[in-house]
């Protein structure tokens, strides 16, 4: 069975996310794997009896008491999901080392279906995973990255806005997002993002070849929205606000045209202010 895979440093905005994980796992037909990495400081021998090396020890069991308690809460809202639906099981997974070399590994496994992880708080620049932050995850994986708010949860997904520019990238996450939706029963919006100035004739034939393409996904349910112009990272939050969206997705390719306009920096600059959750995929992800 697949699994959502659930990245914790044990902080506020991580435990709300993992929570938030279980009825949209519940939904998906998948399990959870906690994962939870940590660099612990070597101990030269001369100091192996000084407190910096007991400390060192008591530090290792507290993490390993923390992601067994959210583990055992994890457990205790799936036991809340209606009889008949699916209940998420729970296991967890903790490993020594940076979470950018750790997730190369465990990335290899087929039964990986998405990433989730907890979102900054406003503006801070803080680090949400140990050793790691949210565009070394965005940049090491091959899945689909779920950043979830702390002010939001993701009970009721109705509408799913797809940034995007029409290339192959793009192409790839509609499907995705097509085979999300028929569990999920959202509607999908294709948001067409461009600079003032393009070529209207010729953006209207690219919509139409793309629009061509994704009907042969066969879903009912989708419409398409331009926008244009700069600032565009706030310009999609706002979109999405006065849309009602629920989720925001952007397709993750350092060679794209979207790219190029955010100048590389349009994963931290979204971030940095979402109000929403916000998707990442890979434009070179594998269908599975």
């Amino acid at each position: 069975m697949k699994k959502i895979l659930v990245l914790t440093d044990y902080t506020d905005n991580s435990d709300h996310a993992a929570a938030a994980a279980v009825p949209l796992c519940a939904k998906l037909n998948a399990n959870i794997l906690l994962f939870n990495t940590f660099i612990s400081q070597p101990v030269l021998s001369e100091f192996g009896g000084t407190p910096y090396a007991v400390e060192q020890m008591i530090w290792v069991d507290e993490s390993k008491g923390k992601i067994t308690y959210l583990k055992e809460n994890l457990e205790k809202l799936a036991t809340e999901i209606p009889r008949g639906a699916h209940r998420p099981s729970i296991s967890s997974q903790r490993e020594e080392g940076s979470l950018e070399y750790q997730l190369k590994f465990l990335l290899e496994r087929r039964d990986i279906e998405l990433i989730i992880m907890g979102a900054r708080s406003g503006t801070t620049m803080e680090h949400l995973l140990i050793g790691s932050d949210t565009s070394t995850v965005i940049d090491q994986t091959n899945r689909p990255v779920l950043i979830i708010p702390e002010s939001t949860d993701l009970k009721k997904i109705k509408k799913v806005t797809i940034a995007c520019d029409f290339d192959e990238g793009d192409l790839h996450a509609v499907h995705y997002l097509t085979k999300l939706g028929r569990l999920l029963n959202f509607h999908l919006e294709i948001l067409h993002v461009s600079l003032w100035g393009h070529d209207d004739a010729r953006e209207i034939e690219m919509r139409n070849k793309f629009s061509n393409r994704v009907k042969r996904y066969r879903y009912p349910d989708i419409s398409y929205q331009n926008i244009s112009g700069k600032e565009l990272p706030a310009r999609l939050n706002r979109h999405c606000e006065e849309n009602g969206s629920d989720l925001l997705v952007l397709v993750h390719d350092q060679h794209s045209f979207l790219n190029r306009i955010f100048k590389g920096s349009h994963t931290r600059d979204q971030l940095k202010h979402q109000q929403i959750p916000v998707m990442m995929i890979p434009a070179g992800m594998e269908d599975r």
